[in-house]
């Protein structure tokens, strides 16, 4: 009698610590997707400090999950995107957003987001540092955008990079384009009419956004459509601004009002 109450004791304490160790697991699990939850309430309140603190907070918990992973990347991009004009704030921000999209995408590479930021920050990237490199990571742009696109076909961020990724390309002075020809013996392809095309999916999946509607009027100018434009640009004028992002923007289109 007494030896199978021995032997039932370790079997209880095993128990006891798997439960306690799996309300632990979901314990754990709970906070970090009201974390995930608060950040990004934050983030649609274009709070960029409150929702990095709290996706920091996310990391302490797992720091190899792949949502808190692309989010943080994005955050950094979201840092260096309300002053894209200075240099030291770019550096500051895109290198390590980088890095974090990057192990997202190695970590879980059928996550959209991950994609979407590897694309978004390594362009940026490749523009801080020069044609040469501009030209080197536009098939990796293009790559993930696409990847990003196939698995989220919903997210108009995606079609506005691959416009941006038209246009810049389309827009090569002669030296770049005989640099992009000396780096691959297939320069990419790309026009202003594909860039319009990808446009306006972005600003048909999301009419609100300033900066859909400011490129399809840059767009518009290349392609000699002024009228266009000029709606394009004054419509940028009428629209609200959410963020100092957006705000820039809205000084743009006045500028580029003024030339037309």
């Amino acid at each position: 009698m007494r030896s199978c109450s021995r032997r039932r004791f370790p079997f209880l304490t095993f128990a006891i610590l798997m439960l306690l160790a799996f309300s632990l697991v979901f314990a754990q699990t709970g906070k970090l997707r009201t974390l995930l939850d608060e950040a990004e309430k934050l983030h649609d309140a274009n709070d960029y400090n409150g929702t990095m603190l709290k996706l920091r907070e996310a990391e302490k918990i797992d720091k190899n999950n792949p949502e808190v992973l692309w989010k943080i990347a994005r955050a950094y991009f979201d840092f260096s995107d309300q002053e894209p004009d200075n240099e030291e704030v770019q550096k500051k921000n895109l290198y390590p957003g980088f890095e974090y999209a990057k192990r997202c995408v190695e970590i879980a590479p059928n996550i959209a987001g991950g994609h979407q930021y590897y694309a978004i920050l390594i362009g940026r990237i490749g523009e801080i540092e020069g044609t040469k490199q501009k030209i080197k990571n536009s098939y990796a742009v293009k790559e993930h955008t696409l990847k990003a696109i196939e698995l989220d076909p919903d997210e108009p961020g995606n079609y506005h990079v691959m416009g941006r990724w038209h246009f810049a390309l389309a827009d090569l002075s002669w030296i770049e384009r005989q640099i992009a020809s000396i780096i691959y013996a297939t320069p990419p392809k790309a026009s202003f009419e594909e860039a319009e095309k990808y446009f306006l999916k972005a600003h048909e999946l999301e009419p609100d956004d300033v900066r859909h509607v400011l490129w399809l009027g840059k767009t518009y100018i290349e392609l000699d459509k002024e009228d266009q434009a000029r709606k394009m640009f004054e419509t940028v004028l009428k629209m609200k601004a959410e963020s100092d992002s957006d705000k820039a923007m809205q000084n743009e289109a006045r500028e580029l009002l003024k030339k037309l």
